[in-house]
């Protein structure tokens, strides 16, 4: 008899491949950050596990599996995680406790969205695949002009309100605009454009009731606010909805007194105490614009998607830190980490709207994809804390005074760690993660024949992101690195430089760099727009062939970069994380040329049912974690009992010592 076909999604060498680019892709992150950093990690793991699922449809849209998996990775980008992961090693029963919570959190934020984004293109239809590209490209072009001008904006109006210079990034508190730092700005960004695009996709259709009730609203708001001083209940809503971030009765170390209210952050950001005398105006205008756009908005072409994450970042974002914040001041607020950002809420705003829309919208598949690799991520992001904690523990001096035991195991507690098994080892669960998730749809989503080729340019438009979007936004940071006065007064890049033949032409090294981008941006465009009408002979004529192209272009490419970013202020130290990557890479290369087969079958399961699969993945992830924190901690404690690790500094979320009564993000001090 024979035996269940394989399927090739759940071969080791999938499995291998896609750990090891999101391996990869999150180690590098570690060295450029936040969202730009983690969709590199995306596209990576999107193009290998679309390769390596033997499915042909998946494998034409592999330029949509890498442009998804970079979104959907990007939005847990802006997650700190660095208090989390110092709660677990604190020493502090409660504080540990809460570490490995919020540490599981953070990874099924990270890797839920990531499995949502690169299951959406395995899903859905062409049609509505392609079409959602049209309120994205509204998005990013106003994503674009925050991008550019946000800076010059700031300090436009800062001198306007107070004739002082714009705060620096070591200083962001004092940005008008800050709001705990979170994603407030971006999240208004792109509710702005998905209601232009909205006004401009129905030809501006009834905007003439826009008018109306956006000055009705206006007029309301207005009216309301003068009542509210009249009556003078103006100022209790405020002492009851504004909440300063720290412990007042607290003393400042550096004063010998109470920390002083006026030098610390609010739950509110400081434009709207600018704009107070005209806050009721501006807030009755946005509710009636609300009102206009939800009786007559019709969110086509995926806008409708993009709506229900945005609304759920701001709603969970508002109702989290901002306002039960002023009913939990006793713990600091209803925060994950404070005084640090609050952008979780943000995302987890966004993660709710994508489930909400994905199971309204038969795309329950998506769902699923996004539970199962959220689970297997957060229990993942726990196991490799705990593992470099375990690591970090041979000649610690906090368990030992023997002098030659702590010099023996000197350098290997010197190796970096944290890039080893929460960066580099993170990225490898997460990668199964995504592995699992896309395997067990492969069998299970209907395949995707006989599609018509609408929209073609959306592939070109994807390819291009990648190789010039993305690209530039990571890589525009090593001219930080390039130009930063080393040990010895060594500087590897010059900050300005002549052009050629025109000495009256001194550029920074930041647009020299841009320059040359921008050439071969054009470039890669111009090459898109050819071979979509003539075929290029050096692109592979096969999906596969094209995937790997793409693939080993990119892998290299952010390879290769990362080690120029770390070149100039090398140390030995860094054989082992840029070594690793460099390795790993090699490793990847050949899994990639070797295992990828061109024909495989797969067997397909019709009519299965997702749902009762995210429940039953829910109960087995609440089990494990549940089982793997009371293990964790139990094992931690036995090694070093109420004494913290000695790494990275001693984080507290509870008690007297809390970081938020003893270190609140104060405007004068450089912020943390």
């Amino acid at each position: 008899m024979a035996g269940r076909p394989r399927v090739p999604s759940f071969r080791v060498s999938t499995l291998l491949l896609v750990s090891l680019s999101l391996s990869i892709g999150w180690g590098i992150r570690g060295n450029y950050g936040h969202e730009f950093g983690a969709m590199l990690a995306g596209t990576l793991a999107g193009i290998a596990v679309c390769l390596f699922s033997g499915r042909e449809d998946w494998r034409r849209r592999v330029a949509f599996f890498a442009f998804f998996g970079a979104l959907g990775w990007g939005f847990g980008g802006s997650i700190a995680y660095m208090p989390t992961i110092s709660y677990t090693q604190s020493g502090q029963l409660p504080t540990q406790l809460y570490g490995f919570l919020v540490t599981f959190i953070t990874g099924f934020l990270w890797a839920g969205m990531g499995g949502a984004g690169t299951a959406y293109p395995a899903v859905e239809n062409r049609e509505r695949l392609t079409a959602i590209f049209r309120p994205l490209c509204w998005i990013f072009a106003f994503w674009t002009v925050q991008y550019f001008f946000e800076d010059a904006f700031v300090t436009w109006y800062d001198h306007l309100m107070r004739g002082a210079e714009a705060a620096s990034s070591d200083f962001r508190q004092k940005n008008p605009f800050y709001w705990l730092d979170s994603e407030w700005l971006e999240a208004s960004m792109a509710l702005i454009a998905l209601c232009a695009f909205d006004l401009w996709d129905r030809r501006f259709g009834k905007i003439h009731w826009m008018a109306l009730l956006g000055l009705a609203g206006a007029a309301a708001g207005f009216v309301a606010q003068q009542l509210l001083a009249l009556t003078g209940l103006l100022g209790l809503l405020l002492k009851l909805f504004v909440h300063h971030q720290g412990d007042l009765s607290m003393i400042n170390p550096a004063t010998g007194q109470p920390f002083d209210p006026a030098n610390l952050i609010t739950n509110w950001p400081q434009v709207f105490f600018d704009l107070g005398p005209h806050m009721g105006w501006i807030l009755g205008l946005i509710a009636g614009l609300g009102v206009y756009f939800y009786r007559h908005g019709q969110w086509r072409s995926g806008a409708s998607l993009l709506m229900h994450m945005t609304l759920g970042s701001y709603l969970v974002f508002l109702i989290g830190p901002v306002f039960l914040s002023n009913f939990f001041g006793w713990m600091g607020g209803f925060r994950m980490m404070p005084p640090r950002g609050d952008s979780w809420a943000n995302i987890v705003g966004v993660f709710a709207g994508m489930l909400i829309y994905v199971y309204r919208n038969g795309l329950g598949a998506v769902g699923f994809a996004s539970i199962v690799s959220g689970t297997i991520g957060g229990l993942g992001f726990m196991t490799a804390q705990m593992l470099k904690m375990l690591a970090l523990t041979p000649g610690n001096p906090v368990l030992t005074q023997d002098p030659a035991l702590i010099e023996r195991w000197a350098f290997w507690r010197s190796a970096n760690w944290h890039s080893l098994c929460t960066e580099q080892g993170a990225g490898l669960f997460y990668g199964l993660g995504i592995a699992v998730a896309l395997g067990l749809l492969a069998t299970r989503v209907k395949p995707h024949e006989d599609e018509p080729p609408v929209r073609g340019w959306t592939e070109g438009f994807s390819v291009s992101f990648i190789l010039n979007a993305l690209l530039f936004v990571n890589m525009i940071k090593m001219i930080e690195d390039w130009t930063r006065q080393q040990a010895g007064n060594f500087q590897a890049v010059p900050s300005h430089m002549r052009m050629p033949l025109f000495q009256s032409v001194n550029l920074s090294a930041w647009a020299w760099f841009a320059v040359f981008f921008l050439l071969f941006t054009i470039l890669t465009v111009a090459l898109l727009a050819v071979h979509a009408r003539r075929p290029l002979a050096v692109v592979p004529p096969t999906s596969l062939g094209k995937g790997q192209f793409f693939y080993l272009l990119f892998l290299w490419a952010i390879v290769i970069g990362n080690f120029t970013k770390a070149l100039p202020s090398f140390t030995e130290q860094r054989i082992g994380t840029e070594g690793l990557i460099m390795a790993n890479a090699m490793l990847a290369t050949f899994l990639i040329l070797v295992f990828a087969r061109d024909r495989d079958a797969v067997p397909f399961r019709p009519g299965a049912d997702f749902s009762g699969m995210p429940r039953r993945t829910i109960l087995a992830g609440v089990a494990l974690f549940l089982l793997l924190t009371a293990g964790y901690t139990m094992a931690i404690r036995d090694l070093y009992g109420d004494k913290p690790l000695g790494w990275g500094g001693k984080n507290l979320r509870f008690g007297a010592e809390a970081d938020w009564r003893v270190k609140p993000i104060l405007k004068d001090k450089v912020h943390r």
